[in-house]
């Protein structure tokens, strides 16, 4: 990404104190510029360095600040309520639909603000792994440091540790496929994409800023076909108002009163789909 930088907040700037170690050794991984806080304010550093997005270290997580005033920071989203009913004994459509059991490892293609991978993370249980993948480097910096930094006091035991268990990657999920490739046993039961920003509208104002750090890259059927032979169960894809269309699946589960449904493709064993329909 172009034009951005991290700092620290006012407070820890006034006196004197960088950032914290987490913040400095993401800040290398995805070579941001760090940049000091001088007792300046949000408006002004953007200005001072002609910057599209500063990313700046609060007390209470990383908050993304970009020119025209939008802010964002990390919150698990309906992670929180749909964990609730999961242990409260409720079926969970996205857990119902992926056939994961406990100790299966999925790959979430797109994790954003990973609500569906700890909502994932929560059903694998302990022995269970999840591997979310994010090509905005502006997302997976803010989702990265809020899955090791969210307010667990508000949050259940088993809330921080389904987020514990998340292994977060920046990279587009084309270049991670590939590389599974070269591997020779496969690593994956699942593997799940939600391609939520094809959709011409945000439900929810909230993430509406993320629009601006959003990878568009449509998603395409020889992806498809390509995972469904990395993984050992199925490809499950989720739609929103009929955006996926253009792409062909062994069968759709839901979407009958609602307009959220899943595309499932089944694994490939030799060239022949492990479960089609």
């Amino acid at each position: 990404m172009n034009n951005w930088a991290i700092t620290t907040s006012k407070a820890r700037g006034k006196h004197n104190l960088g950032l914290t170690d987490y913040a400095q050794t993401l800040a290398d991984q995805l070579q941001i510029p760090v940049i000091a806080r001088d007792n300046k304010g949000i408006g002004k550093l953007l200005h001072q360095y002609s910057l599209d997005v500063l990313l700046v270290e609060e007390d209470d997580g990383l908050v993304a600040h970009w020119q025209d005033g939008q802010v964002f920071t990390y919150h698990p989203g309906m992670a929180v309520p749909r964990i609730k009913h999961i242990k409260d004994g409720d079926s969970d459509m996205l857990i119902d639909v992926l056939g994961i059991e406990p100790g299966d490892k999925v790959l979430d293609c797109t994790m954003g603000m990973a609500s569906d991978a700890v909502t994932i993370s929560f059903a694998l249980g302990a022995e269970g792994n999840i591997t979310a993948l994010e090509s905005s480097p502006v997302i997976y910096a803010i989702t990265d440091y809020g899955l090791k930094h969210w307010n667990w006091q508000q949050e259940s035991k088993t809330m921080r540790q389904a987020m514990e268990r998340i292994t977060p990657i920046c990279c587009k999920y084309e270049t991670y496929l590939q590389e599974l490739c070269k591997k020779d046993e496969l690593e994956y039961d699942v593997i799940y994409f939600d391609p939520m920003f094809e959709r011409p509208v945000m439900e929810s104002s909230g993430i509406a800023p993320l629009r601006k750090a959003a990878d568009y890259a449509p998603l395409t059927q020889d992806i498809l076909e390509l995972a469904s032979t990395l993984c050992r169960k199925r490809v499950v894809v989720k739609h929103r108002d009929g955006t996926l269309k253009q792409l062909q699946f062994d069968r759709i589960e839901g979407g009958k009163y609602s307009s959220l449904a899943y595309g499932i493709l089944e694994a490939k064993v030799n060239g022949e789909r492990s479960g089609a329909k």
